[in-house]
């Protein structure tokens, strides 16, 4: 029986726990450590494991930095496919161009001094042509009593060919007038001289009856065969037609 008052001898000290075996480390590399370090203690072996543990982790760091920095000299040495190495194609280096608003102010046309060129004259417009008046027997009759009285006036006359020979010449005649064309050559009974280009007159010859129109240009005095003087009517013919 134990007595409660005596004291309980110390338990002996018991073996500390073995850390576990690295995975790297092999049994045969452990085995070789603990025989030529001969009786080692448990301190001794935790270390032996410490070193051996961080050589190998060195190792690994070392190898695994060796690549990583390959790797980055690689990269670094080979330009990525399409990028120029030239400094204009760098975006850092191109300024940014900008667009200056222009300050000038909007131009306006000066006048010109220049002389302007003298503009080609319109041809004047053509006369109407005149237009001739029939006439009665009393109005034929006040013409040739006054021809003076109607002069540059124009009218239509009808008459027969009295003389168109050499003494008259080829461009004037001399014709008994009327108003109107006659049934008979004798009733053609007014002497008058008539004038007009010698080819408007080239197919008239004496004894022709004829429609014509004439402008009044006056009178006109010419001597007689028998040695005296008489005065007429003076027309002008602008157109003539053989009845």
């Amino acid at each position: 029986m134990t007595d409660p008052t005596t004291p309980k001898p110390p338990d002996p000290p018991t073996e500390p726990p073995q850390p576990p075996m690295s995975p790297v480390a092999s049994p045969t590399h452990e085995a070789n450590l603990v025989a030529g370090a001969g009786t080692a203690t448990p301190e001794k072996r935790s270390k032996v494991r410490a070193w051996v543990v961080g050589g190998i982790a060195l190792a690994v760091i070392l190898c695994c930095g060796g690549a990583v920095i390959g790797t980055f000299n690689g990269d670094e040495s080979k330009p990525t496919a399409g990028a120029s190495s030239s400094p204009a194609a760098s975006p850092t280096s191109a300024s940014p161009t900008t667009i200056t608003p222009t300050t000038a102010a909007p131009t306006s046309a000066a006048p010109t001094s220049a002389i302007p060129s003298p503009t080609k004259a319109a041809p004047p417009p053509k006369p109407k042509p005149p237009s001739y008046k029939t006439l009665t027997e009393r109005q034929w009759k006040l013409i040739a009593k006054d021809p003076d009285g109607y002069l540059g006036k124009t009218y239509v006359v009808y008459g027969r060919v009295t003389q168109f020979d050499a003494a008259t010449g080829t461009d004037s005649f001399r014709a008994d007038v009327a108003h109107r064309r006659m049934a008979e050559d004798y009733d053609y009974e007014t002497n008058t001289i008539l004038n007009g280009s010698a080819s408007d007159l080239d197919n008239l010859v004496e004894d022709d009856i004829f429609r014509a129109n004439v402008t009044v240009l006056g009178s006109f005095s010419y001597d007689t065969q028998i040695g005296g003087e008489t005065t007429v009517a003076l027309l002008q013919v602008d157109s003539i037609k053989v009845l």
